[in-house]
């Protein structure tokens, strides 16, 4: 089992940390939850946000050893991961459809159970609207909503001040607005 010791994991952990080594174990128990929400933000209309959220855990796991307290923070390093895996997951949805559409065949369609629930939830319309967004827009707003930061650590994540986070997700949230009609406030 691979570890990265870190003499203040407080960067590392926020302020649930003491000074012991991040497992496998412990990224998955802290992280899991969030990053399956974040997914399902970033995952777009192209996306399986399971199958992105899981693809970001194993890379993060798989490259825990890289991880470089110094470069930022463990969310920040796993919030790029997260938003890097649905990019990727989404250049390659659209590759299929036009792989698919070339050689004049029609994806068969599956009905999953699974999706029929989902598609229920009472968040549907706010994801449907999410997924009509700019990848940067659902990273934005997926960073500060969803993954519960603030606009300090947005911006950090995603290369900005915390005065330009602050507007950038103002204008994503004024978009989500504008493709819900308005009901959103």
């Amino acid at each position: 089992m691979r570890s990265v010791h870190v003499a203040d994991t407080s960067v590392l952990l926020g302020s649930r940390a003491s000074i012991a080594p991040v497992t496998p174990e412990e990224l998955c128990a802290l992280y899991a939850e969030r990053v399956c929400r974040y997914a399902a933000v970033v995952a777009g209309r192209d996306g399986d946000p399971d199958d992105i959220a899981q693809d970001a855990l194993l890379k993060a796991i798989t490259k825990l050893d890289q991880f470089d307290p110094r470069r930022g923070s463990m969310e920040g390093w796993l919030w790029r991961i997260v938003a890097n895996t649905a990019k990727d997951a989404t250049r390659r949805a659209r590759l299929r459809a036009l792989l698919t559409e070339r050689l004049g065949r029609r994806e068969p369609v599956v009905i999953d159970l699974e999706d029929v629930a989902i598609e229920r939830l009472s968040a549907r319309e706010l994801l449907e609207a999410m997924a009509r967004l700019s990848p940067r827009d659902r990273q934005l707003l997926g960073l500060r909503f969803v993954a519960d930061l603030d606009t300090e650590s947005v911006g950090e994540i995603v290369g900005l001040s915390a005065e330009s986070a602050r507007r950038a997700v103002g204008r994503a949230l004024a978009r989500l607005r504008g493709v819900l009609g308005g009901g959103v406030r």
